[in-house]
């Protein structure tokens, strides 16, 4: 095991937590500092189909050919004998993915023995699960599955018997099958295959069968906290809990016109760093407030709460204070470090989030977290804090720094508007906005617009001048301040995106088109579209 032994060393030299080979793509080592590739040489089949035998057993490649995904221990490295790893593997035709998975803080067996994946057990009639290996090494997990104590509930060691078992041999299979391919969402609907999201689009996997609703049903039952009488309606409800080899998972079921449904987002385990988001100074300065209002805004599923999360674990490492997060649903867990993290769920509307955030504000922290200002005696409280001398950092739904603090200051009641933005003016210290944007070698990246609390933008607020706040943006860029649009741009001349994604992206679609203009790029395709 001469190339195992190699790959397994790259590993433990980058101080690693699992190495992706991909075919067509250069091996890389996942680590805290980012990937780093192992060789030069892309991957071929011949070598990737070679690699497979060397490290899977004789049951995990069967496993692997009849369902095209496959988890399995590797055997012991005889020059790191304290060091274990587990092989995730698919196969669609002649695509090919293997990661190597490091186990931190488990001892090797003596006499280790390969463990196939889930899908051993499962019937015959479901075929390959992976039919499309990922397409780029973005799309791999980046890092190893971790199972956390924090669990709403335990996944049920069977079905309830009134549900025939499914075709497709168990949700556990499936979410493995979606985690090893990179996926952010596993969705179950009756009478249709299941199907993936990955870098945001939805992929069917045409390799699976069609799910009746028993079917679904069944998969859902898996993992539902309470149990249902026989024939009960599956109805709308979330929870979270935790699946072996996957990580946590975000659970939504539901019964549309088809029968009833799944979607399992996955969560992931540790919170992305500011570093691995790739995040500016000046952004990263905003977490070193020692008190004020950051607020983190951007449209729908444009990643704010990964955001937020590395706000978190930034404070977390770098300040020894109290931190009070307040969620909807505790996603990624914070673990104390400098100082001390704690983190509270609400259920229910403004009533219980008012609450709640009276509630922390009583324990005395130095930072806040509130996930969603979206309620207006929420957003009051939270200014409240601001100028109260708490750093508080927020979430909002906004397409635009701009739009964010107009938003905060016209939901307030009319009778609050102008005291709201007196402390809004006095108490602002930057609005991170962020968009997700497709990259033209696959995968996603983040722009980010950043609007600093600086003395001229906090006089255009105190006078409600807020229609000047792009003006005071554009003109800020010597403060550090940095329109949407310059970030756009930026990747549109390294190639990493195209015109028409920014495009499709800018929350100024008018400004964008005459920087592009100015920069001397090609706007002939957009400007079919303006």
């Amino acid at each position: 095991m001469h190339l195992v032994e190699s790959l397994v060393g790259a590993v433990i030299r980058e101080d690693g937590e699992s190495l992706v080979l991909h075919v067509g793509e250069r091996p890389v080592v996942v680590s805290v500092r980012g990937p780093r590739e192992v060789t030069q040489a892309p991957m071929t089949l011949e070598g990737m189909v070679a690699l497979l035998s060397e490290i899977l057993p004789a049951d995990a490649e069967h496993a692997l050919a009849e369902y095209g995904a496959v988890e399995s221990e590797l055997q012991p490295s005889t020059s790191a004998p304290g060091e274990r790893f587990t092989v995730v593997a698919a196969r669609g035709g002649d695509d090919v993915w293997i990661e190597l998975r490091r186990k931190r803080g488990t001892p090797a067996k003596s006499d280790p023995k390969p463990a196939g994946d889930a899908t051993s057990s499962a019937p015959r009639s479901a075929r390959k699960a992976a039919s499309e290996a990922p397409s780029a090494i973005e799309a791999a997990s980046t890092e190893p599955a971790v199972v956390l104590p924090l669990s709403r509930t335990g996944v049920r060691a069977e079905p309830f018997p009134r549900v025939a078992p499914p075709r497709t041999g168990g949700l556990e299979r499936l979410l493995r099958t979606a985690s090893a391919r990179g996926a952010e969402a596993l969705y179950l609907f009756s009478n249709a295959r299941p199907s993936i999201r990955v870098d945001g689009e939805i992929i069917t996997l045409d390799s699976e069968s069609a799910l009746g609703s028993e079917d679904v049903e069944a998969l859902v039952l898996e993992v539902l906290p309470d149990r249902l009488e026989a024939g009960a309606l599956i109805t709308e409800r979330e929870w979270i809990c935790d699946i072996k080899d996957v990580g946590r998972v975000r659970c939504l079921a539901f019964s549309d016109h088809r029968g009833p449904g799944g979607i399992f987002r996955m969560i992931p385990a540790r919170a992305i760093s500011a570093e691995q988001l790739g995040l500016s100074r000046e952004i990263q300065g905003l977490c070193a407030e020692p008190e004020g209002l950051v607020l983190v805004t951007g449209p729908r599923a444009s990643g704010k709460s990964t955001l937020l999360a590395a706000f978190v674990d930034l404070i977390a490492r770098t300040r020894s204070d109290h931190v009070i997060t307040v969620e909807s649903r505790v996603k990624v867990v914070h673990d104390n470090r400098m100082g001390i993290v704690s983190q509270r769920e609400v259920r229910g509307g403004a009533h219980e989030w008012l609450a709640t955030i009276r509630g922390a504000l009583r324990e005395n922290p130095d930072v806040l977290v509130v996930e969603d200002l979206r309620a207006p005696e929420v957003a009051a409280e939270a200014i409240d804090a601001a100028a109260s001398g708490y750093l508080v950092i927020a979430g909002i739904p906004a397409h635009s720094a701009p739009e964010a603090v107009t938003r905060l200051i016209e939901q307030a009641m009319p009778e609050r508007r102008g005291s709201v933005q007196a402390a809004l003016a006095e108490t602002l210290r930057g609005v991170v906005a962020q968009v997700l944007l497709r990259k033209s070698s696959g995968g996603r990246i983040a722009a980010r617009e950043l609007l600093l609390g600086t003395p001229s933008v906090a006089s255009l607020i105190a006078e409600g001048q807020l229609a000047q706040l792009p003006l005071a943006l554009d003109s800020g860029r010597k403060h550090g301040m940095v329109p949407l649009a310059d970030a756009l741009i930026a990747f549109i001349q390294s190639g990493v995106i195209d015109v028409r994604e920014a495009w499709r992206k800018s929350s100024n679609r008018a400004s964008l088109l005459k920087q592009l203009k100015r920069e001397g790029i090609d706007t002939s395709v957009v400007e079919r579209l303006a």
